[in-house]
């Protein structure tokens, strides 16, 4: 386990669990959260960590950015700064993670948490929990991607009412409308994430990566150009060590045994 004073970080069998832990916020994100998060990202990478579970401490997975909490060092005459130097770069690392990343959503869903689990590639939710964009209800606007996740997961209408009425989405909702893979109830979350995570670890080492590239691509590419990158990584994948053994596996009537 790695030690940090608002999040804790545990990197055991290929599994990398980081846990938002300032419940008595309800993990509301700070100025150390962020740098913490940031440098908790950058061990994952550096880790052999081949999928990552984000959650949050007690009843919540996050409730957004504390906005009473002290910001230091920060230039006077640059608004733009915290958003930008402290809040963009660790959702900049997550979304460019190449291992499969999942939110556990255990609870309320707010503001920048609500990106934070957003960004990630599976978002599995507890029945009780909901998702929030509360931006408009206190004279501010969606920030950290919000503006451009709803949109791509939802469509226009269902992303402006969120956006714009600033009301709570439930879980079983948000599941329904297909901005999260899955809800399931309260008591089996933590079962489902760990099965869903074991899955992850224990398949194969590249393709996860290469599909997450994919999908990143298709948001920019048309058809033709779509097809032309698929080629491209189908390419590489047929020649892998993860496809050569499951094609032995397949002709041998076995499961495939992939490297670990």
């Amino acid at each position: 386990m790695s030690h940090y004073e608002t999040l804790r970080l545990d990197i055991e069998d290929g599994l990398a669990t980081l846990t938002m832990s300032r419940p008595q916020t309800l993990n509301a994100l700070t100025q150390q959260s962020l740098g913490e998060l940031r440098s908790a990202l950058k061990a994952v990478i550096a880790s052999p960590a081949r999928c990552l579970v984000l959650t949050g401490e007690g009843r919540a997975f996050g409730s957004g950015s504390d906005l009473a909490a002290p910001r230091t060092g920060l230039t006077p005459n640059d608004p733009d700064e915290f958003l930008r130097d402290w809040f963009a770069p660790p959702f900049r690392l997550l979304a460019e993670l190449e291992i499969p990343t999942i939110a556990a959503v255990n609870g309320p869903c707010v503001g920048a948490s609500m990106s934070l689990a957003l960004t990630c590639d599976i978002v599995i939710a507890s029945q009780s929990a909901y998702f929030l964009q509360p931006f408009v209800n206190i004279g501010l606007v969606p920030d950290l991607g919000s503006s451009w996740l709803l949109p791509q997961a939802l469509g226009r209408a269902r992303a402006t009412g969120l956006m714009l009425l600033g009301e709570k989405l439930p879980a079983d909702d948000a599941a329904a409308w297909g901005l999260v893979w899955k809800t399931v109830p309260d008591s089996e979350l933590h079962a489902t994430v760990q099965a869903t995570a074991r899955k992850l670890v224990d398949g194969p080492s590249h393709s996860p990566g290469m599909i997450k590239k994919l999908i990143a691509q298709s948001l920019r590419n048309g058809l033709e150009e779509q097809m032309r990158a698929e080629i491209a990584l189908q390419r590489i994948a047929l020649r892998s060590a993860d496809h050569l053994e499951a094609k032995a596996a397949f002709k041998e009537k076995r499961q495939p045994r992939f490297s670990r």
